[in-house]
């Protein structure tokens, strides 16, 4: 029966430590080391390309007649409800300035 030999200490420390720079792990303690954040991909780029860059300074630069989608909206539908007497008061008629009356 042969006998196994063991590593020296020094020498399974150099074992651990190349196999930790080939594999990517850490060695195991007993307190949190947040390593598992380092490895994620970060998805900073991601989160600040999600909403579309507002244009509309920029087109009314260019164009100063530009109206966007939103006030074209509003605009219309203040034409609609002007034209079935529901716009908004003129100045001085408004609900205030009839209780006093």
């Amino acid at each position: 029966m042969t006998r196994v030999k063991r590593f020296t200490p020094q020498f399974a420390a150099m074992i651990d430590e190349a196999a930790r720079v080939c594999f990517g792990n850490r060695p195991v303690v007993n307190h949190r080391t947040d390593f598992k954040l380092l490895k994620k991909i970060p998805y900073a780029p991601v989160a600040v390309n999600y909403y579309v860059p507002n244009m509309v300074p920029g087109m009314r630069k260019l164009v100063p007649e530009f109206k966007s989608d939103l006030e074209e909206r509003r605009e219309e539908k203040l034409i609609r409800l002007k034209s079935r007497n529901k716009g908004p008061p003129k100045k001085g008629q408004g609900s205030r300035a009839k209780k006093r009356k």
